[in-house]
């Protein structure tokens, strides 16, 4: 897991950060995620022993952070397949990393309440992608409940408000994004927006562009692939002995078999013979026998 980390922050931070302040950045990003008790394990794949479904999550969040994103972290549904406690993991490692100050964006369907309250600002979106709420959500989402009881939709005290939330904008008994254009909280956020810009077009740039197409030149690039690749087949003695009968069984069993061949037209279609075997049937066949995990 750790070197998964390593190759993300070695290939996609700018080249004018050495590569010790890189590894110590994958560190830091490992303390951040509570990660070192499996710092060392394998990755392995769907339904193999190795990292659980939420370890894995948390380790594709590490391999975006390791890059050191200087704007936004964007993650699609983190919390998608994962159970109650898993999910609220995950949501409690996307809290610390905002209290670092990383800006992150969520998207997000029918979170129960405990995960609901850790966000701070709700994006609520209706049919056709017409915003129904933007803005904070408050303690115990004490804002959201507030604005949707000022237009008759108040939320029972026994109910999710996410799930609330999304019955009333579900319905057609309400247009709830001419609601929102209607509301304070819509001047209160164009207001915020235009200071935002403002205070952008004042300020320089914090993103620099250094005018390069990737973070490493090519030459850097080719020897970090290289090394990881040649970590993969040397960890893979299936894939190996995959490419040991391909190359020397089955090339020594097709030379002996049509050995000593003459120049007849019955030994050119032996020939042609050997190569289409070589070529086309026995990789499919090797295949069948070493197939890597």
């Amino acid at each position: 897991m750790r070197e998964a980390l390593e190759f993300s922050a070695l290939l996609r931070q700018p080249r004018s950060t050495s590569r010790e302040e890189k590894l110590a950045y994958v560190d830091v990003i490992i303390d951040l995620l509570e990660m070192h008790d499996i710092e060392n394990c394998l990755v392995g794949h769907g339904g193999e022993q190795g990292l659980s479904v939420e370890q894995r999550k948390r380790l594709t969040i590490g391999v975006e952070l390791v890059a050191k994103p200087s704007i936004l972290t964007f993650l699609d549904e983190p919390t998608s397949g994962l159970d109650g406690q898993a999910a609220y993991n995950i949501i409690r490692f996307l809290k610390k990393l905002a209290a670092a100050g990383q800006a992150i964006l969520v998207t997000i369907h029918q979170p129960s309440a405990q995960l609901f309250y850790k966000f701070d600002t709700l994006l609520l979106l209706t049919r056709g992608g017409k915003t129904a709420y933007f803005g904070e959500i408050g303690d115990q989402a004490a804002t959201l409940k507030e604005y949707f009881s000022r237009n008759n939709a108040a939320c029972p005290t026994d109910k999710n408000p996410a799930e609330h939330m999304i019955d009333v904008v579900s319905t057609r008994k309400k247009d709830w994004h001419q609601v929102w254009l209607e509301s304070p909280e819509h001047d209160a956020m164009l207001s915020e927006l235009d200071s935002i810009a403002e205070r952008a077009r004042k300020n320089t740039p914090q993103v620099a562009d250094d005018g390069e197409e990737f973070a490493m030149g090519q030459w850097a690039q080719i020897k970090l692939v290289t090394t990881r690749m040649t970590k993969a087949i040397y960890r893979n003695p299936e894939y190996v002995n995959n490419k040991f009968a391909l190359h020397i069984i089955t090339g020594l069993f097709c030379g002996f078999s049509f050995w000593q061949l003459g120049n007849s037209v019955s030994d050119l279609n032996l020939r042609m013979f050997a190569t289409f075997q070589f070529i086309f049937v026995a990789p499919g066949v090797i295949s069948k026998f070493y197939t890597p995990r």
